[in-house]
């Protein structure tokens, strides 16, 4: 019987699984590069999405992660101030934000960091050596004009603790994309199986309850200014309710 790529997880993070720093991932990162620094370049539209399924282009022309990123560059040139731009890219992987952040914005300076599980960050010294890349948790020791976290603050067991440690570090501003969120449901744990995607693993990740994460982000310091729009719905096997893809713009202000 084929089982489902997304089902829900009663027992939370006591689910055993082997996670994203699997070679699988970092292999698939690195095949589709080129191809994901081809859709950038020039000066057509940016529908781009760096992850598809195998056997599928990464195309231009999706009206979806067209807003993805014309969001991104929104909330990119809101924290850029006197020509710079410092970004911490929470679970950036080997850069797509700054080859993106480089075409949105191409008169900005940027200073480009990216924490990631070990592989796909010695992917990103490989690939970007003009951007920094961390494997642990010390970039968080400094702050930045703008930390992303887009579609990666679900993968920490406790977010909660998680935001208030990225917001110690935006100065001021902290960007929460493609949050996997619900309404009338308490938060809960859903298990991927991305094997559409070449990743040859299995995954964890919340299912966020919008009023718990804006507590969080008050308890944090953090005002929200501006919520967004996302593609995607995950509708879990055996899920409270399907969860739909919202992004966060929130400044700190303690």
């Amino acid at each position: 019987m084929t089982r489902p790529e997304w089902e829900h997880v009663p027992e939370g993070w006591a689910r055993r699984v082997d996670g994203w720093d699997v070679p699988e991932v970092e292999a698939a990162y690195r095949r589709r590069w080129p191809e994901f620094l081809a859709a950038v370049r020039g000066t057509g539209t940016l529908g781009v999405a760096h992850e598809v399924p195998e056997g599928r282009p990464v195309i231009t022309h999706d009206p979806g992660w067209h807003n993805v990123v014309m969001t991104f560059g929104y909330v990119a040139a809101r924290a850029a101030h006197g020509g710079t731009l410092s970004i911490l890219d929470w679970g950036g992987g080997p850069g797509h934000y700054f080859v993106l952040a480089r075409a949105l914005l191409p008169d900005v300076v940027q200073d480009y960091h990216s924490r990631d599980l070990p592989r796909l960050a010695a992917l990103g010294r490989e690939l970007l050596p003009e951007a920094t890349f961390h494997d642990d948790d010390r970039c968080l020791d400094r702050t930045y004009d703008l930390v992303v976290a887009s579609d990666s603050l679900q993968y920490s067991p406790d977010v909660a603790a998680m935001l208030a440690r990225l917001a110690s570090a935006s100065a001021p501003w902290l960007y929460v994309a493609q949050l996997p969120t619900v309404h009338a449901s308490p938060s809960f744990v859903v298990l991927q199986r991305p094997t559409a995607y070449g990743y040859n693993t299995e995954y964890l990740g919340w299912v966020v309850n919008r009023g718990e994460l804006l507590d969080a982000a008050a308890t944090a310091g953090l005002v929200l200014e501006r919520e967004f729009l996302a593609p995607g719905t995950i509708d879990a096997a055996g899920a409270p309710e399907p969860a739909h893809l919202h992004s966060f713009l929130f400044r700190r202000v303690a």
